[in-house]
């Protein structure tokens, strides 16, 4: 009956290029049916493995071996706390909240990166005000070795350092060099 229907409404069309568009849009369907749905795990999988690096490396393991990151430490500790993370953002919770839990548990000091507020500010300022303090200096250096060439004209001394006195004093010492040899 469908085949029927579907040949009044295409009478120009032979009967085996209608079935073979109906197999290609059945399989269109089954595949999409498929891969739909196993795309939509993988996109969800790389976000939630980014949310998880970004929890490993913003907190720092409290196993007491050494003060790394729970993505650098390589003790059992490190591993647990790993899954859990893992499990809490599978459950649905944000990455703020973990690490929020996580710090109000073990302290503020397993806080990896400085957060920029109070004393830390000087930290995040000082690299700015150094540079700027050198880049200050260099071109104050750099301005006046240029008015020094300038005003000496290049060579080193000024014109009116070298006067008749001194150049009577170089051909002296000049003169008595050569009586010495």
């Amino acid at each position: 009956m469908i085949i029927k229907m579907v040949m009044r409404k295409f009478k120009h069309m032979s009967l085996q290029f209608v079935g073979f568009n109906c197999v290609q849009i059945i399989t269109f369907l089954i595949a999409y049916g498929f891969v739909l749905p196993s795309y939509a795990q993988t996109e969800t999988t790389a976000e939630s493995e980014s949310q998880l690096k970004e929890l490993l490396t913003t907190v720092y393991c409290y196993c007491g071996c050494e003060r790394e990151t729970i993505e650098a430490c390589v003790c059992g500790t490190a591993g647990l706390i790993e899954e859990d993370f893992r499990n809490r953002l599978l459950a649905g919770q944000t990455v703020e909240q973990i690490r929020t839990n996580y710090l109000d548990t073990y302290g503020p000091q397993f806080y990896a990166v400085m957060p920029a507020e109070g004393i830390n500010l000087i930290a995040y300022i000082m690299p700015v005000v150094i540079l700027a303090l050198i880049g200050g200096v260099a071109f104050a250096v750099l301005r006046k070795s240029k008015q020094l060439a300038t005003t000496t004209g290049g060579g080193g001394m000024s014109k009116q350092q070298v006067t008749d006195t001194t150049l009577k004093r170089v051909e002296a010492e000049l003169e008595r060099y050569k009586q010495q040899k």
